[in-house]
C-alpha cells in the first residue's frame, strides 16, 4: 500500500507547472523555483559525496567483528578478507556489481577517499566530478598526485564556493573574492567597499552628465539585467557562461614596474584566470566602470563606441579590471564587447545604459591568464 501511495505521489501532476501562466511573473516564479530546486539538488549531491568518504572507516569498524576468513588466492593487498566481505555487502546494497575485480576497486576507491579526507582535502572531495571517479576508481594509488593537486586547487575552489553562495543570495559584487588578506594586499586598493563585478554606469553626479545623453540614443539589444546575465549567461546560454569560474590567482613574480602608485612594486602578483576551460564565444563576465567624458583617454580607461567618452574604472574596481593588457604585438585571448541595455519590457528604442561583456576569443585552459586588448 505504501509503495502505491509513493507511486501515486510521484506520478501526480505538478501543480506549479500546470497553471495557465497568464502573466510573465507566473513563469518567472516557476523559473525561480526550479533554480532553488537545482541549488537544493546540488547541496544533496555534495552531502552524498561527503558521506561517501566515511564508507571506508565504517567498513573497517564492522570488519573487526567478523571472524577468521580464508585467505583469498591472487595478489596480496592491504585490504583484509573481512574488509572485502563487509564492502561486498555495501556494494550490493548500492546496486553495483559484486565481481571480485569490482569489489577490489570499490574498496580501494573508498579507502582513497577516506585518506584524502583525513589529509584535509575536503574542498576537492566536495567538488569532485564523475571524471574524478572514472580516473581514480582505476588508479586509487595516486594519493601523492591528489595531494599535489590540492596545493594548487584548494584556495581557488574555496573562492569559487564562496562566490556561488554569494550569487545564490543575490550578491554579484564579487566582494567575497577580496576578503582574503593575501588577495586584498596585492590589489593595492584603498576602497574595498567600491569593489564591483557587475556594474557599468554613466556618472549621473557629473555636472556634464547631459553631454553623455548620446549613450542613450542607440538601439538597445538586451533587456536583461547585469545580474541576470552573470547568472544565466548571454541569451540564457548557461553552458557558455564561465563568469563564475573567473578568479584571482595569487602568484610570485616580477611586476615589470619600479613603482605602483607611490609604493615599491611587490613581487607578489595576481593573475585573472579561469578555473574551467573556456571556448571562443564563452562569456567571462562584465568589465565594470563609469562612463566619463574627456578630451584624452584616462590612465585607467578604455574606449567606448562614442568619441570623447571613456569607461573609467579607477573608482569602480572589479575582478576583470585586473586582467593583463596585451603588449604590442602580443596575442590576446579575450575581447571587450559593448551591449546596449533597456530593462523596460518591450522597449528597445533607446539604451538605459551600456555594459561591457568580456568574451573569450580563443581556447583558454584552466589557470591561463586572461589577456585583453589595450
Amino acid at each position: 500500500m505504501k509503495s502505491l501511495r509513493r507511486n501515486y505521489k510521484t506520478l501526480s501532476e505538478p501543480s506549479e507547472l500546470t497553471g495557465e501562466f497568464r502573466d510573465e511573473s507566473d513563469f518567472e516564479k516557476v523559473i525561480k523555483q526550479l533554480e532553488k530546486d537545482k541549488a537544493n539538488s546540488t547541496k544533496t549531491q555534495q552531502r552524498r559525496l561527503w558521506k561517501e568518504t566515511f564508507y571506508w572507516p565504517m567498513i573497517q569498524q564492522r570488519a573487526k567483528m567478523v571472524g577468521q576468513l580464508p585467505k583469498p588466492s591472487g595478489p596480496k593487498t592491504d585490504i583484509t578478507p573481512q574488509e572485502k566481505a563487509v564492502a561486498k555487502r555495501l556494494i550490493l546494497a548500492l546496486g553495483y556489481g559484486t565481481s571480485r575485480d569490482n569489489v577490489f576497486k570499490w574498496t580501494s576507491y573508498w579507502k582513497l577517499l577516506s585518506d584524502l579526507r583525513n589529509n584535509g582535502l575536503s574542498t576537492l572531495l566536495l567538488y569532485r566530478t564523475s571524471e574524478f571517479k572514472t580516473c581514480f576508481f582505476r588508479n586509487a594509488k595516486k594519493h601523492e598526485t591528489l595531494l599535489a593537486w590540492n596545493q594548487v586547487l584548494d584556495f581557488p575552489l574555496q573562492q569559487l564556493r564562496r562566490r556561488v553562495i554569494a550569487q545564490e543570495g543575490g550578491d554579484f559584487s564579487g566582494k567575497c573574492d577580496i576578503e582574503n588578506s593575501g588577495i586584498f594586499d596585492r590589489l593595492r586598493t584603498a576602497r574595498p567597499g567600491a569593489w564591483c563585478d557587475e556594474l557599468t554606469i554613466s556618472d549621473e553626479s557629473n555636472p556634464e552628465h547631459e553631454n553623455l545623453s548620446i549613450i542613450h540614443t542607440a538601439m538597445a539589444t538586451s533587456g536583461r539585467t547585469n545580474q541576470y546575465v552573470l547568472y544565466h549567461g548571454i541569451k540564457g546560454e548557461k553552458d557558455c557562461n564561465k563568469s563564475v569560474f573567473v578568479t584571482l590567482v595569487p602568484y610570485d613574480g616580477k611586476s615589470g614596474k619600479r613603482v605602483i602608485g607611490n609604493k615599491p612594486a611587490s613581487t607578489k602578483l595576481l593573475s585573472v584566470s579561469t578555473l574551467a576551460a573556456a571556448a571562443p564565444g564563452d562569456f567571462l563576465g562584465l568589465f565594470p566602470g563609469k562612463i566619463r567624458e574627456a578630451d584624452r583617454r584616462p590612465s585607467s580607461g578604455i574606449g567606448t563606441p562614442f568619441p570623447g567618452l571613456w569607461l573609467d574604472y579607477s573608482e569602480t574596481p572589479g575582478k576583470l579590471n585586473h586582467m593583463r593588457v596585451a603588449k604590442a604585438g602580443e596575442m590576446t585571448n579575450v575581447c571587450l564587447a559593448w551591449e546596449g541595455v533597456n530593462e523596460v519590457k518591450g522597449e528597445k528604442s533607446f539604451c538605459q545604459y551600456w555594459r561591457v561583456l568580456v568574451i573569450a576569443t580563443r581556447v583558454i585552459q584552466p589557470f591561463d591568464q586572461l589577456i585583453r586588448p589595450p
